[in-house]
């Protein structure tokens, strides 16, 4: 049986934003922008939203502007623990 509903978790930020350029990359392992940054956070966080069968996505307008990140995970209807 197919559930088209699902748990949307967006938190957000006014901080320094994201580079057009760098949306596509943010989450590739190894991919950092930070001095002494190893690039391992946020691909992991991709890599567990995708175990549990959802998403981990991002949306910012440009540097400056803040960032969004956005967990998308398909709701469990009907089922129950034993």
């Amino acid at each position: 049986m197919s559930d088209d509903r699902s748990v949307k978790i967006a938190i957000s930020d006014n901080g320094v934003g994201i580079p057009a350029e760098n949306l596509t990359r943010i989450f590739n392992h190894g991919f950092t922008t930070r001095e002494h940054g190893h690039g391992f956070a946020l691909h992991s966080g991709a890599l567990a939203a995708k175990q549990l069968g959802g998403a981990l996505t991002v949306q910012s307008d440009g540097p400056g502007l803040g960032a969004t990140f956005i967990w998308n995970y398909p709701a469990m209807a009907g089922k129950t623990n034993s």
